[in-house]
């Protein structure tokens, strides 16, 4: 057994409880899915079993190393952080320190320190160092086009999400460390690299432990799951193409037990009522009445049985409108060293997903869609009516100091509208939270909150489903499936897709293409590099 979480609680100061007596097994070999609601704890958990979290209770034990890579792997400040800094994350422990004592030696190039790095660098060579370098400079010729030794000193800035991503995870699943615990490997990747990815989970011999939301990925490259909920850790022996069924299941089975206890805890109650009524006829009776209000006194604090999960975190409340028969209207509109000049009309309640691999430029669009002032724009008009709203794929919302209530409350005529929407969210044990608090998926939940607040009729969405559990995921599909707006969204989630009924992408030349149908779109932009102009079934928009 690779990995053992044996009763394991841990609490914050503040006295929040995520983890409460969790125990389950991850196989040597196998890749498991750690799932469950936003803000439940799985991330907590990973840092428990890493060790960067300190128990309170029980314990985690392993027979190996093992390799945690964040959600957002990375450095404060990515203009001083290089691509090397980058690769040097997934180091395992007896290399990480002679890395970093080399590049100490590097930068100082003291006089005398000749004999010091002569002896790191033999160290660095007998614990493989050399070979983590060769495994470096395929990661970088994959991702960057480039070798080692000239991406080596590239800024983080330089790249996009995507392509941080991308490299930080091939570097982790090219090591030689023989356990990884994954934080949402898919989040910023593109339909090529989530292809990649299914395909070494399958097929990288290692233990891995990942928290995913993405459907595709959990079906296709999964052995088994371990759903987190709110009062309850259960395993799935299967991969998410069974796992709705089994839920709604056990969900049923937990319902039927909680009615069956709570009947049978009113029969007591009721009996021994009946019998103090009558405790005053004969001794017998009162002896009985007592042992019968013993009996139920017994069995209400024993407590019910397991809870049955919420069936839903979210409740949407999206109202749309029509924006006139024609929603959007860009002409010769351009980003400007990333497309070339295309014109597009969207038309009212189209819903296009925007499709293309990382850096080419969706991003920047949707962003300039965003800013348009139309009195001034030439090259985008927007319907006479149009409201648009916008949500960012990082989650930029305020200051991350500020407290969840505070960033809700203008948007509602009081503190109860106030509390009451951030139930809707799944929000309501968090209003005095900071949102640095908060997970990546109660983020996302905020921004839905206040997209929703203002009504918009064009829905610009960035990756709306990259931090949302599984059951918000459908929640937000169906909302926008019988929302009356147009919708506008970039995705990298195939399942997703199916929301959508116009398919545009984007290449790395410049060239912005429609494509005929979801099916092939798919098939398009999860290949590496493609050109659309040679491709004769794409109706080319460039001007």
């Amino acid at each position: 057994m690779a990995i053992e979480v044996q009763s394991v609680s841990f609490s914050y100061p503040d006295g929040t409880t995520p983890i409460e007596d969790v125990s389950f097994r991850v196989p040597t070999g196998s890749v498991t899915a750690l799932v469950g609601p936003n803000g439940v704890g799985k991330t907590t958990m990973l840092e428990l079993i890493a060790g960067h979290k300190r128990l309170d209770e029980g314990h985690v034990r392993s027979d190996t190393e093992i390799a945690y890579m964040r959600q957002n792997p990375g450095f404060d400040d990515l203009r001083s952080a290089t691509v090397l800094d980058a690769l040097a994350l997934s180091l395992p422990s007896e290399l990480r320190p002679v890395h970093d004592r080399l590049q100490r030696l590097y930068t100082s190039a003291e006089e005398g320190d000749g004999l010091e790095l002569a002896a790191e660098l033999e160290l660095w060579q007998s614990l493989g160092g050399y070979e983590a370098e060769g495994r470096w400079d395929q990661v970088t010729r994959a991702v960057l086009s480039q070798g080692l030794a000239d991406a080596s000193d590239r800024k983080l800035s330089e790249l996009s999400g995507g392509e941080r991503k991308s490299m930080i995870l091939r570097a982790y699943l090219l090591s030689n460390v023989p356990t990884l615990i994954l934080d949402e490997p898919d989040n910023y990747l593109d339909l090529f690299s989530k292809a990649w990815l299914g395909n070494e989970l399958r097929g990288s011999g290692k233990t891995i432990l990942l928290v995913s939301h993405d459907r595709k990925l959990l079906t296709q490259a999964i052995d088994r799951m371990v759903a987190l909920e709110h009062n309850d850790v259960w395993t799935h022996g299967g991969t998410y193409e069974t796992f709705p069924a089994e839920r709604r299941k056990r969900i049923e089975r937990l319902a039927k037990d909680l009615d069956a206890w709570k009947a049978e805890e009113r029969r007591l109650y009721r009996y021994f009522k009946l019998l103090k009524q009558r405790a005053g006829a004969s001794e017998a009776l009162a002896n009985r009445a007592d042992a019968a209000q013993s009996r139920w006194e017994r069995f209400v604090a024993a407590g019910p049985p397991q809870l049955p999960p919420p069936e839903r975190e979210i409740t949407t409340r999206f109202r749309g409108s029509r924006t006139g028969k024609e929603a959007v209207r860009l002409n010769g509109f351009e980003v400007e060293d990333l497309v070339a000049p295309f014109s597009l009309t969207i038309y009212n309640e189209d819903r296009v997903a925007l499709l293309g691999e990382n850096g080419v430029g969706k991003t920047t669009f949707l962003k300039e869609l965003v800013a348009a002032d139309p009195t001034t724009d030439v090259t985008i008009r927007f319907g006479p009516t149009a409201r648009t709203g916008y949500f960012s794929q990082n989650n930029e919302i305020d200051d991350p100091d500020a407290v969840l209530f505070d960033v809700a409350r203008p948007h509602f005529r009081n503190d109860q509208e106030t509390l009451a929407a951030l139930g809707r969210y799944g929000l309501a044990d968090h209003p005095k939270h900071k949102l640095r608090e908060l997970s990546g998926g109660q983020k996302a939940r905020v921004q839905l909150l206040i997209l929703e607040t203002g009504h918009p009729n064009v829905l610009l969405l960035d990756e709306p489903t990259d931090n949302l559990d599984l059951e918000s995921i459908l929640i937000i599909e169906d909302a926008l499936l019988e929302l009356e707006a147009t919708q506008l969204t970039i995705t990298h989630d195939a399942t997703f897709t199916r929301v959508f009924d116009r398919f545009i992408i984007f290449d790395r030349h410049g060239i912005v293409a429609e494509a005929p149908d979801r099916e092939y779109a798919l098939w398009v932009a999860s290949h590496r590099a493609f050109a659309l102009l040679d491709d004769p079934k794409m109706l080319i928009l460039n001007d």
